[in-house]
């Protein structure tokens, strides 16, 4: 009884650990809930291709609204996702969306010469144009949002249109909204600091899946055989103090399986899917005091080395315990050494996974 009162007690504060609201695990604050879908529409794009919102399922996408002869805030609008996309450029599941609000006199030819005078990447930034009454639909009906038209002012003054930037997910719903600019009313780093919220909430969207792509590899499934080894080995060892051995026995082959699995799923993901390119501290938290590049460094290098080392002397230790017998002093004292180093390994492999993917945002370092 006291066994399962522990073990209860060890596998809920991991789970806790794993999967509390909190901002600090959870990478920032959440999007706003998935109740209103992104409008339908279908436009081509200043490379002549047709786009539709189906094409751009499965992918996070922003939204923004602008023209080509605007001077009262679309080139500021236009900076900001330019410097959206260069930021998050290694998040290749994310798009960048631009309507024009001003299809009559933005061709083809016009939103190409802006997109390159603002460095868009063609295949992540798409400059859009359809027929006036669609946009303009587009705009009030289905992202709710004002757009009017006075042809008695100047041209790039004649249109007042959305100046906001919205967020929407992989299926196709309304998440939040944020400013395109700075609001000269409020404090510079009012905006800062909205961006940097925008950016978190791209990340925290970026790892909503099916759940059927959670068997596919990936840092958070790394994350979680990490964590599960961790906790077979904690309930592991509250089951030998109890005299449990069977049970003890059961779990560590549980701890052995979980990392074995980790290991294969960790090459498949950077060998296979990341081609090789390592995922570093300073490009996911550029705006992280030294101190948190440092602890990062000093915690991924204990890691990496004690992984290297525990690895083989586990199978060692497991299969001196499977044997029996006089074994099982070697067993033992090989244990209280590659124990503790095992479950610093595969702690730490949350912890590295949580400063890489959770803390950026969290802490405003993204």
């Amino acid at each position: 009884m006291v066994l399962t009162c522990r073990a209860g007690l060890a596998i809920a504060m991991m789970a806790a650990l794993l999967s509390t609201g909190c901002n600090a695990w959870r990478g920032g604050e959440s999007p706003g809930p998935a109740d209103r879908m992104a409008p339908d529409f279908s436009m081509v794009d200043s490379q002549g291709r047709q786009v539709s919102l189906a094409d751009l399922k499965g992918k996070v996408w922003i939204a923004s609204f602008l023209f080509t002869r605007c001077t009262l805030g679309c080139p500021q609008v236009a900076e900001s996702v330019k410097a959206l996309q260069d930021r998050l450029k290694d998040r290749k599941e994310l798009l960048f969306v631009t309507f024009t609000v001003d299809p009559d006199r933005d061709d083809s030819g016009e939103l190409s010469r802006y997109a390159t005078h603002f460095g868009a990447d063609p295949d992540r930034w798409l400059f859009l144009r359809g027929d006036k009454p669609s946009l303009d639909k587009l705009v009030t009906d289905g992202f709710q949002m004002a757009i009017s038209r006075d042809d008695s002012k100047p041209i790039g003054e004649d249109i007042t249109h959305p100046l906001k930037l919205v967020l929407i997910d992989r299926e196709g719903f309304i998440r939040s909204r944020f400013p395109g600019l700075a609001n000269p009313l409020e404090p510079a780093e009012t905006f800062a600091t909205e961006q940097r919220a925008l950016r978190a909430q791209v990340d925290i969207l970026l790892r909503e899946r099916p759940w059927f792509h959670w068997f596919i590899p990936s840092a958070e499934l790394n994350a979680f055989l990490n964590g599960l080894a961790g906790v077979l080995l904690v309930v592991a060892l509250l089951a030998i103090k109890a005299g449990k051995r069977e049970l003890h026995g059961a779990l560590m082959i549980g701890a052995i399986i979980a990392s074995a699995v980790f290991l294969a799923s960790y090459l498949i993901y950077h060998i296979f899917l990341k081609h090789g390119v390592a995922t570093s501290f300073a490009s996911r938290a550029p705006l992280a005091p030294p101190g948190a590049l440092y602890g990062y460094l000093a915690i991924l290098l204990t890691h990496t080395v004690l992984a290297i080392v525990v690895t083989p002397m586990a199978l060692v230790v497991a299969s001196l315990g499977l044997r029996g017998g006089e074994s099982l002093k070697r067993h033992k004292a090989l244990a209280r050494w590659v124990f503790p180093s095992w479950l610093y390994v595969a702690v730490t492999g949350v912890v590295v996974y949580w400063m890489l993917y959770r803390l950026p945002g969290a802490a405003g370092w993204n």
